[in-house]
């Protein structure tokens, strides 16, 4: 079940997002990334930025939010993005709403594919992404557009605004 703080953002088409949310602009930012060695960088400095704005706290699960945020868009960019040709280079959006005591963060990306949530093993240096959303989130989930799109987003618990 898609939540309410998601809206019309599965269907919609970025960067109409806030549209689709039926959020003003001070409650919601979304920002295009791609497979790029600062990808990691521009997501991590984005999410902080705009938690700074909203004056979103430590204390107040900001740091929740970024790993979530990372995590999310890292498997954007490793099972969609670099998958994607040279000539159909991809592109993903991370959009983030601050609503009634959450905050959430949705990732869309041109893959279909649907994430899986995979047993974590002891040794395994990746593969834990989603579980460490899912103990940081109160929810989360995924949703597909009919043009194809992925939207993967978490619900991520704050003080209400």
């Amino acid at each position: 079940m898609i939540p309410l703080e998601i809206g019309n953002l599965a269907v919609s088409h970025p960067p109409d997002w806030g549209l689709a949310l039926g959020v003003s602009t001070a409650r919601f930012a979304a920002s295009t990334f791609t497979d790029t060695l600062d990808a990691r960088t521009h997501v991590r400095k984005f999410t902080y930025a705009t938690l700074s704005e909203w004056d979103v706290t430590g204390r107040q699960g900001r740091d929740e939010i970024l790993a979530v945020a990372w995590e999310l868009a890292a498997n954007a960019i490793q099972h969609a993005l670099r998958t994607s040709t040279r000539h159909t280079r991809g592109r993903a959006w991370l959009g983030l709403v601050r609503k009634d005591g959450a905050v959430v963060c949705a990732v869309t990306d041109p893959s279909p594919s649907l994430p899986q949530r995979q047993p974590p093993k002891l040794l395994d240096e990746t593969g834990r992404g989603l579980l460490l959303v899912t103990r940081l989130s109160t929810a989360w989930g995924w949703s597909l557009s009919p043009a194809g799109t992925k939207t993967v987003w978490a619900r991520v618990p704050t003080p209400p605004w």
